[in-house]
């Protein structure tokens, strides 16, 4: 199964943003088991300004020391779950995307070892979880998920597992990578960025 999948992603061309902004990475771990990996979640501490409560994948801001995106998202997953940057194998990129305060991101799919010790930053995170991507794969279909931007109402996929709520953009790059990599078909329209770039072009 997962060799498969990382085979399929090697050769997919993400989509690119084709404006500016202020850029952000998060790391879409998964964990090293060839019949059932899993991906790594949080849920942001409740006491953030921002996202609190949120399931979202480990990642944030570039800072002005990162050298590259890829060192953004192992710095962050660092910081906020305790992973260690030498157990990380980056594959490749997903398609970026915009946060709903406008940071450019860019997600990293990595392959972690499934018994890699994880310890959440109470700073800003209120707990880690995982999730088979068997559990994706062998739901009929997400719940949809509404929501407002930039005076439009926009539908995104939502899975709930374990009382949590998957939605927003981390349910988009979650439903990218089973398209691609996992030949799960979508049901979703494309990403309100790519509606804008495709309308602007």
């Amino acid at each position: 199964m997962l060799a498969g999948a990382l085979k399929q992603l090697s050769t997919h061309r993400p989509w690119r943003l084709r404006t500016q902004g202020e850029e952000a990475a998060i790391l879409v771990p998964l964990t090293l088991d060839e019949n059932n990996p899993e991906l790594i979640l949080t849920v942001r501490a409740h006491h953030l300004n921002t996202h609190k409560g949120e399931v979202c994948f480990p990642g944030g801001k570039r800072d002005a020391i990162d050298c590259c995106l890829k060192t953004t998202a192992l710095r962050e997953a660092h910081e906020e779950i305790g992973l260690i940057p030498d157990q990380v194998k980056v594959q490749m990129t997903l398609s970026q995307v915009v946060s709903k305060h406008g940071l450019q991101v860019t997600p990293w799919v990595a392959l972690i070892p499934p018994q890699a010790e994880l310890i959440p930053n109470p700073a800003e995170i209120a707990r880690i979880f995982r999730v088979p991507i068997r559990y994706f794969l062998e739901c009929p279909a997400p719940i949809t998920h509404r929501f407002e931007r930039n005076g439009q109402e926009w539908l995104v996929p939502a899975w709930p597992y374990e009382g949590e709520l998957i939605w927003g953009l981390t349910a988009h790059v979650i439903n990218e990578l089973l398209t691609v990599g996992f030949n799960k078909p979508s049901e979703f329209p494309i990403r309100p960025e790519r509606v804008l770039a495709e309308k602007e072009a």
